[in-house]
């Protein structure tokens, strides 16, 4: 079997971290598999969200060590984010860079390139094993796909990112709610479907009104207001002449379920 899988189940991207027997350490050949499975998610009119798991007791123990201790720093990933960005992506990391919900379903360990990746996900939940550390600076390291020093204090805040970034500290999946880093915490057990569940309740709106509202999150997170509010505009005076929106009312005033063309 591949070391990662992507299916598609309904109308849900599955992405799978499988290589359990390491951790599910990342390879170079993993990261470029998933970069093409974001396009594909991101390019596919079935697919209104998309999950991120792991096999196995980890999540991810981030950076396969061997492949990367042989690798010359200045080849492999830095170049391959650098060139997944463009305008039209709501942010350059893989997974906020498509205009899909992304959701992180954790069991056991996330470190390394493993929590990058969660903190990548526009959602995350928790299995009650999933450990969460950003180990970077004990291997001489800031955090690789910049997710670490851009995207976490975002979410949690300077104070606690600032702590997690400079001590190495892991932390548990109750104490990386309390800091409001995963939506929920859940038995192992159910984690999946519980993360399927909650990408089955994010996939409900119309699929190009969700693409937008992620595009106007992530760029709110690098402008003033006036140019936040001016884009704004422009995309709900866009929406107002979008068959979406039209069957939208349509639906609501029949008292029935919409059926979103993405246009």
């Amino acid at each position: 079997m591949a070391d990662f899988e992507y299916t598609v189940d309904g109308n849900i991207g599955l992405m799978v971290l499988n290589r359990p027997e390491k951790m599910n350490a990342i390879t170079y050949e993993m990261l470029a598999a998933i970069e093409d499975s974001i396009r594909r998610a991101g390019s596919d009119g079935r697919v209104r969200s998309v999950v991120l798991t792991g096999v196995g007791r980890e999540f991810s123990a981030g950076t396969d060590l061997q492949q990367l201790s042989t690798t010359p720093p200045t080849t492999g990933r830095a170049e391959s984010y650098a060139s997944s960005y463009d305008e039209g992506r709501p942010a350059p990391w893989t997974f906020a860079s498509i205009a899909k919900p992304t959701i992180a379903a954790v069991n056991g360990a996330a470190v390394g390139v493993g929590v990058e990746f969660t903190s990548q996900c526009d959602l995350r939940i928790a299995g009650e094993s999933a450990r969460f550390g950003w180990v970077f600076v004990h291997r001489g390291l800031v955090p690789d796909t910049a997710a670490g020093t851009w995207l976490l204090s975002r979410i949690v805040g300077l104070q606690n990112a600032a702590h997690l970034l400079y001590s190495g500290e892991i932390i548990n999946a109750a104490r990386a709610k309390e800091i409001g880093y995963v939506l929920d915490v859940v038995p192992d057990a159910e984690l999946r479907d519980r993360a399927m569940a909650l990408a089955h309740s994010v996939s409900k709106g119309a699929p190009l009104a969700t693409g937008e509202v992620k595009r106007l999150l992530y760029r709110s997170l690098t402008r003033d207001a006036t140019d936040h509010l001016v884009d704004s505009t422009a995309t709900i005076n866009r929406m107002f002449a979008s068959e979406d929106f039209e069957e939208g009312v349509k639906a609501f005033l029949e008292h029935r379920s919409p059926e979103w063309k993405g246009r």
